[in-house]
């Protein structure tokens, strides 16, 4: 499984989240304008269909002694209707009438085909159209017709009353509200952006000011803790100094367990206090030109008797030179942090190497360890804070899981990349990248 750190600058949180509640806040606005968009319109199509439909069906089942009233169209427009036809079921016109006598045939076409059993309505856009008829030239604009059926039964068998109503004024009046709405939505997302942006500021305040206490006391704790811890250890040493002679085997081992508690606290602390000097931007590096070559032989030198002792085989493959940028201090610590995670992870008579990959583009430190390796969903997280992929046996190490953290901000701050190749039971490759 390869998973990787992206290069690039360290992200503000606050920033980001403040980016982030200002879209969320903008969206809802856009949303809510939307829906109240989406409401009228239903409700304007809902009253709409339902006065046409009322209307046609008047006009439909308007009769006289008996008889289908058929409304005179041609000298009479006041209600809109387009047509009106009476058709058996074989399609002869047993009665009609027209707005426009000479499109008849196209308007019978509309309707062709079509008996339903019941009262049925649907939309018909008719587009626009110029026909001369003799010395007569009719054109028609663009049309949308609300075209009604109402099944009747005659003294000649079942037939079909077809009516149809102009209903382009209200599809224009549809059409207009729609680009109104879509103006104020414009005009709303400018607003809502500055609102949102505004009202997230506001919302962050409170979240910062806490952040920035936690932060200044994690700082000061951490710096403060840094004075006991080292008394304490300094008077273990002169305890064993003056009393090396007279001191109990039993006593020695409790010194010896209590120092090296000592040292995993001041470590703790020590990285507890870089992380915070970290989030408040005060940590300095020291950025120069130098080569790494004999500095790395140096840093991987020092971890030789702790490898030893596991019996683990320790393995170089260097460059003669190469020269880098950075900071070297802040290197010699994310070395540390990966050859002391992978030697802490690896079984007995494993294997650790170290090495660098010189490009003309990128150069890279790779650390690949035979040890126990990172399951899948675990990788993602490693670089958290205070996560440790297991836990009790984390703990039996001395691990409190804030190294990968730290060697994540050592990255982000040399603008560098982290690609995790790892195996669970096959061991683990870190290849941290830099730009030249």
């Amino acid at each position: 499984m390869k998973w990787t750190l992206k290069k690039g600058k360290k992200r503000d949180l606050f920033q980001y989240t403040h980016r982030k509640l200002t879209v969320t806040y903008t969206w809802l606005i856009i949303l809510f304008l939307a829906l109240f968009s989406i409401i009228v319109s239903l409700f304007f199509i809902f009253m709409a269909y339902r006065e046409q439909s009322n209307s046609l069906r008047s006009t439909m089942y308007a009769t006289e002694d008996g008889r289908v009233v058929v409304p005179d169209l041609e000298n009479s427009r006041s209600d809109d209707l387009y047509f009106f036809y009476v058709l058996d079921n074989r399609g002869q016109v047993l009665a009609q009438s027209d707005a426009i006598p000479q499109l008849s045939d196209r308007n019978r076409a509309e309707i062709e085909g079509w008996q339903p059993n019941r009262d049925t309505f649907r939309l018909r856009w008719q587009p626009e159209q110029q026909q001369r008829y003799g010395d007569l030239l009719i054109r028609t604009d663009d049309r949308l017709l609300f075209v009604g059926a109402h099944p009747i039964l005659t003294t000649n068998g079942p037939a079909t009353i077809y009516a149809a109503k102009d209903v382009t004024f209200y599809w224009d009046i549809l059409r207009n509200l729609l680009i109104v709405f879509i103006i104020i939505l414009i005009l709303f997302i400018l607003a809502a952006v500055k609102l949102s942006s505004s009202m997230s500021k506001k919302a962050m305040i409170p979240i910062q000011q806490s952040f920035r206490q936690q932060q200044q006391f994690l700082a000061d704790a951490s710096h403060e803790l840094r004075t006991p811890l080292s008394i304490m250890n300094t008077s273990l040493d002169v305890i064993e100094l003056e009393n090396g002679d007279t001191i109990t085997p039993y006593s020695k081992e409790v010194v010896s367990d209590m120092k090296e508690e000592i040292g995993r606290m001041s470590r703790m602390v020590q990285h507890l206090l870089m992380l915070a000097r970290s989030d408040a931007g005060s940590v300095e590096f020291e950025m120069g030109a130098f080569d790494i070559v004999p500095r790395l032989r140096q840093w991987v030198l020092a971890f030789e008797g702790v490898a030893q002792k596991k019996a683990i085989k320790m393995r170089t493959m260097l460059p003669d030179t190469l020269t880098v940028k950075g900071d070297p201090e802040r290197l010699k610590q994310l070395v540390y942090i990966l050859l002391d995670n992978a030697i802490k992870y690896t079984p007995e008579e494993g294997k650790v190497d170290v090495g660098l990959d010189p490009n003309p583009k990128q150069w890279r430190i790779i650390v690949r360890d035979s040890g126990i390796g990172i399951a899948e969903a675990d990788q993602p997280r490693i670089f958290d804070r205070f996560y440790r992929v297991e836990k009790h046996r984390s703990r039996e190490e001395g691990s409190a899981g804030l190294g990968l953290a730290i060697a994540k901000q050592i990255v982000i701050a040399h603008r560098g990349s982290v690609v995790l190749e790892s195996t669970p039971g096959k061991g683990s490759t870190f290849s941290v990248e830099f730009p030249v």
